[in-house]
């Protein structure tokens, strides 16, 4: 989930961009788990659906939350690294870039009532090669 606000907190997208990203997020974490095929995503599926509180962040400002996120996805890989197959861990891996990746494409940003604007702004762009960069 708080990749999914890493890459929300790239570029605010408004009321009604940060809906439609958050639907993204929500869709990706209800189809990508309910399709799992490693024990690990199936144990973050169950997980997911008995606790989702979000983690405590000591920021609530874009950079906080990018820090916060970008750090939460070195420690993860780390983690992965050391407990999970290699299997395993890419498919968690390719689960949380699919999330991130559907967060940015979620809402046109720049543009005026709708018109215009970019899919994926230079500021997600880079957000998402940070995510990748921090996952490996």
């Amino acid at each position: 989930m708080l990749t999914g606000l890493v890459v929300m907190s790239a570029s605010p997208s408004g009321p009604i961009g940060i809906y439609k990203e958050s639907l993204a997020a929500s869709e990706v974490l209800r189809t990508g788990l309910d399709g799992a095929h490693s024990e690990l995503m199936r144990v973050l599926a169950e997980d997911l659906k008995i606790n989702v509180s979000m983690h405590k962040m000591d920021s609530d400002s874009a950079e906080g939350i990018r820090a916060a996120g970008l750090a939460g996805c070195r420690e993860l890989s780390n983690i992965l690294r050391a407990k999970a197959s290699e299997e395993e861990a890419e498919e968690f891996k390719c689960w949380l870039t699919t999330l991130a990746r559907s967060v940015a494409e979620a809402a046109r940003e720049g543009g005026f009532l709708g018109f215009g604007g970019k899919q994926v702004t230079p500021e997600e762009e880079s957000i998402l090669d940070q995510i990748e960069i921090a996952l490996r």
